[in-house]
């Protein structure tokens, strides 16, 4: 049984996880330009253009990998091995899968900051960074997601 200390525990911790995230993609938009202004990095316009929609093309895949990959994490089976990290079960493949899927979503601002430092274009870094950040928030630990999924894994046992 999931107690409430447990939950309030892992919540706590994941919103930590998210806000550093978040974080980062602040620091992108607005450290990453200042200190790489000066940067000089020729690229011809048309590898640069075609590299563009590749990133782009590439940003709404790793977008619906996150969600499939979090979708296929929260749904296995139950493992049969000892949890040594001592969380309930549902707190930690919640904890896995979101670690997994922000990670995914904040690679799409790394995208974005590659282009940055490729093509000196801000619109690219703010765009992925944006579209990153939706994803994120999409992402944000729900504490009715883990106690559904307690509930589930106790319905399995």
């Amino acid at each position: 049984m999931l107690t409430g200390q447990e939950l309030d525990k892992g919540m706590s911790m994941l919103k930590t996880i998210w806000s550093a995230l978040a974080l980062s993609l602040i620091m992108y938009v607005l450290a990453v330009p200042y200190l790489l202004r000066d940067t000089p990095i020729e690229f011809s316009p048309e590898t640069y253009a075609g590299l563009r929609i590749i990133m782009y093309v590439l940003s709404f895949a790793t977008l619906a990998a996150s969600w499939l990959v979090r979708r296929t994490l929260l749904a296995a089976r139950p493992s049969s091995r000892q949890n040594k990290s001592g969380q309930h079960p549902a707190v930690q493949r919640y904890t896995t899968a979101m670690i997994v899927a922000l990670a995914m979503t904040e690679a799409i601002a790394i995208y974005g900051l590659i282009l940055f430092l490729l093509g000196k274009n801000h619109t690219d870094l703010y765009l992925l960074t944006g579209f990153s950040a939706a994803g994120m928030t999409l992402y944000y630990p729900r504490r009715e997601e883990v106690v559904s999924l307690a509930e589930q894994l106790a319905r399995r046992a």
